[in-house]
């Protein structure tokens, strides 16, 4: 589905879906009695608090009227949704979490990309274009963090 939505608005959604994504981990964090899987999961909330925190901070770029630009919008995912998307056994294996932390990952630097191609003004660019390198850092600590946790 394709909506229109001001580029703050697409701050707010991002940073929403972070923190869900976050209470979604935690969730499994509950279920799981396995030490490795919640210690990827700590990891994971841990990154998901940080990228939420992180759009946050955008929060005064965002009350300037050049993040007011209407774009396209095409991704109107919830994370429930997201996760229905996936296949997930109950509870979820360590190699599926570590797969659906990759499919965040993917999911949020697609859109950074998207809202990056759908802008015009040169300053709502470059804070989307810094979002997306705020993402793929994160993803590299977040991505050797869970590599060593398979050296365990």
């Amino acid at each position: 589905m394709k909506t229109f939505k001001q580029a703050y608005e697409v701050l707010k959604d991002a940073e929403k879906f972070h923190r869900d994504i976050a209470d979604f981990y935690r969730h499994l964090m509950e279920k799981s009695d396995d030490n490795r899987t919640q210690l990827l999961l700590t990891h994971m909330i841990e990154h998901e608090e940080r990228m939420a925190k992180n759009l946050a901070n955008y929060g005064e770029v965002a009350q300037h009227k050049v993040m007011k630009t209407w774009l396209q919008y095409t991704h109107e995912e919830s994370v429930k949704d997201f996760i229905h998307g996936l296949e997930l056994s109950d509870p979820p294996t360590i190699k599926e979490i570590n797969a659906m932390q990759r499919a965040v990952d993917r999911y949020f630097s697609d859109l950074y990309q998207a809202v990056y191609g759908a802008i015009e003004s040169a300053e709502v660019k470059e804070v989307f274009e810094d979002l997306k390198q705020i993402q793929d850092k994160e993803r590299i600590t977040l991505s050797m963090a869970t590599n060593s946790l398979w050296d365990m």
